[in-house]
């Protein structure tokens, strides 16, 4: 397909108001750490677990990939819940490290242009589900001037307005703009009390005393912990408005989800378009798209030399440019 007209389906596909789907390649532009990030950093911690359970997750990690060695290792309650802990402490340095770029700089911060793109036609609302942890999502919103819908109330950036008619209607307004972001796996800022009661606190330097992360690391174990709350109705949530959505963006998602993707997948199969946006397709979405067959979908990846591949149901081609990139596909959208 030429150019033009592989643009105009992607435009066709997106034009109204699609949910968004972030997977953890959405966020590592960013400094947000990949899979791999998180596997090396765990093995820096080895002198902090005692036994051989860990030295078996060591060399399973040797040949396979974090999730992999994780099921594939028998780790005590007290070895996963130290990795949660492990793994809570770096991404919330990378993403503090990140806050603190963004306000001093935010002009080339691409998750502003894509939520600022999606929100103006829909009623002035926007949904977003994602398994990532960070907030980079919630400083997004902010910065639009929108109110994040998570489940729990606050702000990230705020800006000093004494009352007058103007900022009263600048505040009605943005309480009017809303972003429905639902955080499948948990967030840095969610933590269970000692109590057992579920609490936020935005910009955390540490996990505080009497309390444990609210996070769902990766392996076997995330499947059970989603039965449990919060995660059951965050969940319950993002399926609602994947039955909603008329359309769908994911953004470095790899599809292997099989606990949160269920509604997306039957969605999809019922003849709802889908635009994927990675670095490299996973097998997994290659599976549930390419092989599935599935009438209305378009994947656009990385190729060498500078081009971007785009694959979609009976046509791919390659193209000039990196607009398998967030920050330059929301250029040609």
């Amino acid at each position: 397909m030429e150019y033009d007209g592989c643009i105009y389906q992607i435009q066709q596909y997106l034009e109204n108001s699609p949910l968004i789907v972030l997977g953890s390649g959405a966020s590592i532009p960013y400094g947000l750490p990949s899979m791999s990030d998180l596997a090396t950093e765990i093995g820096k911690h080895s002198t902090d677990f005692e036994g051989a359970e860990f030295d078996e997750f060591c060399l399973n990690l040797s040949t396979m990939n974090l999730e992999e060695a994780l099921d594939a290792s028998e780790l005590s309650h007290e070895a996963q819940n130290m990795i949660r802990q492990i793994v809570w402490a770096y991404v919330n340095r990378s993403d503090k490290a990140f806050f603190y770029r963004l306000i001093a700089d935010s002009s080339e911060f691409a998750i502003c242009s894509l939520l600022k793109k999606v929100i103006q036609p829909a009623q002035n609302s926007v949904n977003v589900v994602t398994t990532n942890y960070d907030r980079v999502v919630e400083y997004a919103t902010d910065l639009i001037g929108a109110t994040n819908i998570t489940g729990f109330e606050g702000a990230m950036i705020k800006e000093m307005e004494l009352p007058s008619n103007k900022t009263t209607t600048q505040r009605i307004r943005a309480r009017e703009r809303t972003v429905s972001l639902w955080k499948v796996h948990g967030s840095l800022d969610w933590f269970r009390t000692d109590g057992g009661k579920v609490r936020a606190y935005p910009l955390t330097e540490s996990i505080p005393l009497m309390h444990s992360p609210l996070i769902i690391p990766p392996g076997k174990d995330k499947y059970s912990m989603t039965h449990s709350e919060p995660y059951r109705s965050v969940i319950s949530k993002a399926d609602e408005s994947f039955s909603k959505a008329s359309s769908y963006l994911c953004i470095g998602y790899g599809f292997n989800d099989e606990h949160v993707q269920p509604k997306l997948l039957t969605e999809i199969g019922n003849g709802k378009p889908i635009v994927v946006l990675a670095r490299q397709a996973t097998l997994a979405c290659k599976k549930h798209l390419v092989d599935a067959k599935i009438r209305k979908y378009i994947i656009i990846e990385e190729a060498p030399e500078g081009k971007t591949s785009v694959t979609s149901n009976g046509w791919n081609g390659v193209y000039d440019g990196h607009f398998w990139e967030l920050s330059e596909f929301m250029k040609i959208w």
